[in-house]
């Protein structure tokens, strides 16, 4: 009963996900979703959100890469720290005032989350796509009530 109300949470939650992604996408869609913005500003909302640009390479991280030394993985370029910034100020100028931001351990997550500058950072294997750590996150996500949305940030 709980999973099927989490997934149904979720489900409904793409929409506003995909508008989201659209519309601060350069070049993919021409304006705002004022929809999409109307319902984060109103609250009870997860914002999921990729990582900005990472130049790719190996298909993902180098091999050997480790999880708590920056220097080894992927990280974000100018454009993608650029990114970062500019959706940062998109919530900002859309009046969103963000309750709580959570981010994968990879550096480029964390780089995202940090520059986008709209609330204090927690770390979370919960968003990390293999595991069992993604029924984590489901709870996670399905826990929100009407306070300020949440900003979830990850690498798939």
């Amino acid at each position: 009963m709980i999973e099927s109300r989490i997934l149904w949470q979720l489900g409904r939650a793409v929409p506003w996900l995909l508008a989201i992604s659209l519309s601060l996408t350069p070049g993919v869609a021409a304006g705002d979703s004022k929809e999409a913005w109307a319902a984060l500003v109103k609250g009870g909302h997860v914002a999921l959100i990729r990582h900005g640009n990472a130049p790719p390479g190996y298909g993902g991280d180098p091999p050997g890469f480790k999880i708590d030394d920056c220097k080894t993985q992927r990280n974000l370029d100018e454009q993608g720290r650029g990114e970062a910034r500019a959706l940062g100020e998109a919530f900002r100028s859309h009046g969103v005032r963000v309750d709580q931001v959570l981010s994968s351990p990879w550096c480029r997550c964390l780089e995202t989350a940090r520059l986008m500058a709209v609330g204090s950072v927690e770390t979370s294997w919960a968003l990390v796509p293999e595991g069992s750590c993604r029924s984590r996150a489901r709870l996670w996500c399905s826990s929100r009530g009407p306070e300020a949305p949440r900003v979830a940030i990850s690498w798939a």
